[in-house]
């Protein structure tokens, strides 16, 4: 289920994929909990403001991404 309530959530499940997922919503507690804590998130992410971060937030974020990235083919 948790790989679906994004797209249940969104209403953009095919019609068979969301019965199947609302029966399995009445009949597990665990998901219903889950499911409830997102759709509470998004309510409250739609309705927060949305500032514009500083100008200059862009360019530190990628300089750090930059900083960080390892040449194609090594790792840590």
């Amino acid at each position: 289920m948790s790989e679906l309530v994004t797209d249940y959530l969104d209403g953009t499940l095919p019609w068979h994929a969301r019965v199947k997922a609302r029966l399995h919503l009445l009949l597990c507690r665990a998901c219903r909990h889950y499911y409830d804590q997102m759709r509470k998130t998004v309510r409250f992410l739609a309705g927060a403001p949305h500032e514009a971060p500083p100008a200059d937030v862009e360019q530190l974020v990628l300089d750090s991404i930059k900083a960080h990235a390892h040449p194609l083919g090594e790792h840590d």
